[in-house]
Formats: C-alpha cells, structure tokens, sequence
C-alpha cells in the first residue's frame, strides 16, 4: 500500500481483551495525525477477532476503502470503519454496497457525533447498523501531537459501562472516556 507507514507496537493488561501484538497504520496523503489516532483508538475500543486496522477495497467496481474493518470467508465486509467522514454520500454507497455490514464512524468529539448522526437520518439510510464512538477532542490532540513513525499504546483497562478507558501512548498515561451513538 502507498503512503506513510506509522508502526504501533500494542499491548494489553485488560484480560477481556486481547489485541495484535504489532499493527502498521498506512496514512495516506489526504489523512490528518487526528485521523491516524482516530483509527488506533475507534479499532482499540471496538476491536474483535481477525479486524484489520488499514481496510481492504470494497471491490473492483466499488474502489472505496475502510480506515478499518473486518472481512468475512467471501471477502465481503462484516465491519467497516470511517474516520472523521465528510461525505455521507460515499457512507450510503458502501451501505447499499456491502448491505451485511456494520459500519462503525469514528470521530474527535460529541457535537461532531450529533452531526454525523443527523447527517445519517438526512440520508435515509436504514437504521439499526450504525454506531458512532466518538472521543474526547483533548486526548485526540494529545495524541496526535505524540504520534510517531514508531508508537507504543498498552492498553491498562476499558469499559463500555461506563464507557471508559486507560492507557499509555508513548510514555503518556490518559485516563479518558468515549461515547457511543447508535443508529
């Protein structure tokens, strides 16, 4: 894949969850440093067995790809990721698309969340598949302004109820808190 290569060496200390011990963020040119942290920590809080955090195309006709995701035995998306999405009309091609997907929005704050959620319902789309995490917008920067080509995050405990989080990212302890919306 082209782009910049950012190396995350991962590690958990919450037995309910188990990550990859290494994963490898492509940033394409158009990507931000608040899109990379979106990603690591939408696929952290998130993450399920065998989910990928660079996606795959969807296909040959349909060249869209995920931020990140999970693919089944045929290669259809079972989990597709967005980060911080501005056009909702791509959001409702990969819908009707790859109509047995999850699709999962990550982004940096609550009001961007409402927005995001308000920008599904004006697009008509069938609800019940969408969640949206968003975080808090201070440890987003943070973080971005601590990314690295080389990254460490070790994550110490998570919770969905309340959804919480701690964890170290190079060196740096947060102790933070995520929300979800589902539509």
């Amino acid at each position: 894949m082209r782009g910049f290569h950012y190396h995350i060496d991962l590690k958990s200390h919450d037995p309910s969850r188990t990550f990859p011990k290494h994963v490898e963020i492509i940033r394409h040119e158009w990507e931000e440093a608040h899109h990379l942290v979106l990603r690591l920590l939408a696929f952290v809080v998130a993450y399920v067995e065998d989910m990928e955090i660079n996606g795959r195309p969807l296909s040959e006709d349909a060249p869209y790809q995920p931020a990140f995701g999970k693919w089944g035995l045929e290669n259809q998306p079972l989990i597709w990721g967005e980060c911080e999405p501005e056009d909702y009309k791509r959001i409702k091609k990969i819908a009707t698309k790859a109509p047995g997907s999850q699709i999962l929005l990550s982004v940096s704050s609550e009001p961007n969340a409402t927005e995001s959620l308000a920008a599904l319902k004006r697009q008509k789309l069938r609800p019940g598949r969408y969640r949206i995490l968003f975080f808090d917008p201070d440890v987003v920067q943070e973080m971005s302004d601590q990314l690295d080509r080389r990254n460490t995050f070790t994550l110490i405990h998570a919770s969905l109820e309340p959804p919480s989080f701690q964890f170290d990212f190079n060196g740096l302890w947060f102790d933070s808190t995520f929300g979800e919306l589902k539509y």
